[in-house]
């Protein structure tokens, strides 16, 4: 047995934490440090910050390049923003450190189709660097693509696909909740709409990924946005949803060969959406019907993919990767 992967967790949100806690129960892993710019949470050990009741050893840092040049990881596990634009000079420093990257940026999943510019650099300085950079998470990255690509493994031909991922949003973290637009109303849902930075962030990105994996010609990728409205009040444990309130959002995206449309992608995720599920279904020989029953617990599953992506990319061709690249990600110990 090697010995265990040094991993330092940058970004502290919710899934950081998450991902945090489950690195530190993996004996093949062994967390030596934790990075975030909050105030509140510099100095700290890890394990108050994670309730854990006890000291890690951890103490959380503001200056990353001094954590990562002191502390000289295998690999970090990044979980800061969704905007390739955002994380780009955190990468980029990675990089220059000689240190792997997994990261939950959903614009990472198929980096050059909104910033090639930015993917090039990244590519460039993580060969450079001798690491690679992944981009991963459920969703983007497993449930609506990833899983319907490893599926086409035992057919001879597909012809199109269809995702469906029902969410209830009150069974998720806060953030999240916010970030579909549980509880405000239809007007500030079109005001967010337009920042870009609202709602599911990633479903081109998932439909690009799809057509790459399976090798479909797509002359267009698109997607839709609405928001679904709740007929009755619902309560979380973190706000409350009056009637005629946005709930969530409904998100279709979509993939086009000429005018057929060959992938479709369909996401529900609102507050109270009933028959929680993921689905996939090829159009294929023979014929593919996955269904995960109750859905895939979005948060505990995250902080799972990002943890047990952590030794495929440090084995991993130097570069900028996407998960078509690495060896598929299972459970590590």
């Amino acid at each position: 047995m090697s010995s265990a992967l040094r991993v330092v967790s940058f970004g502290l949100g919710p899934i950081g934490l998450a991902a945090a806690r489950l690195a530190l129960q993996k004996t093949s892993i062994q967390l030596v440090g934790a990075i975030d710019v909050d105030p509140a949470k510099v100095g700290k050990d890890l394990g108050e910050l994670l309730e854990l009741g006890r000291s890690t050893g951890v103490l959380v840092e503001s200056n990353a390049e001094a954590a990562l040049q002191r502390l000289k990881p295998d690999a970090i596990l990044h979980c800061t923003s969704s905007f390739m634009p955002m994380v780009k000079d955190q990468l980029l420093l990675a990089a220059r450190c000689g240190v792997n990257v997994v990261s939950s940026t959903e614009e990472l999943l198929v980096p050059d189709f909104q910033n090639p510019a930015i993917a090039k650099e990244l590519d460039e300085a993580a060969k450079a660097g001798g690491v690679s950079i992944l981009g991963t998470g459920v969703n983007p990255g497993y449930a609506m693509d990833f899983v319907a690509a490893v599926a086409s493994a035992v057919t001879f031909d597909v012809r199109s696909v269809k995702c469906i991922r029902v969410v209830d949003a009150g069974t998720r973290r806060l953030p999240l909740q916010r970030k579909v637009g549980a509880g405000i109303t239809t007007s500030e849902f079109q005001q967010q709409m337009a920042t870009g930075k609202f709602g599911h962030i990633g479903m081109r990105e998932s439909v690009a990924l799809l057509a790459k994996a399976l090798d479909f010609k797509v002359d267009r990728i698109d997607q839709t946005v609405e928001p679904v409205i709740a007929p009755e009040d619902y309560k979380t444990p973190f706000l409350t949803v009056k009637e005629g309130q946005v709930a969530g959002i409904r998100n279709h995206g979509y993939g086009y060969v000429g005018k057929q449309t060959v992938l479709h992608l369909d996401l529900a995720m609102y507050v109270g959406a009933p028959d929680p599920r993921d689905e996939i279904l090829l159009d294929s020989t023979p014929p593919i019907h996955l269904k995960f029953l109750g859905g895939i617990a979005g948060d505990q599953a995250t902080a799972a993919i990002l943890v047990n992506n952590l030794h495929g990319v440090v084995a991993a061709q130097p570069g900028l990767r996407t998960v078509l690249d690495v060896a598929p990600p299972r459970l590590c110990r």
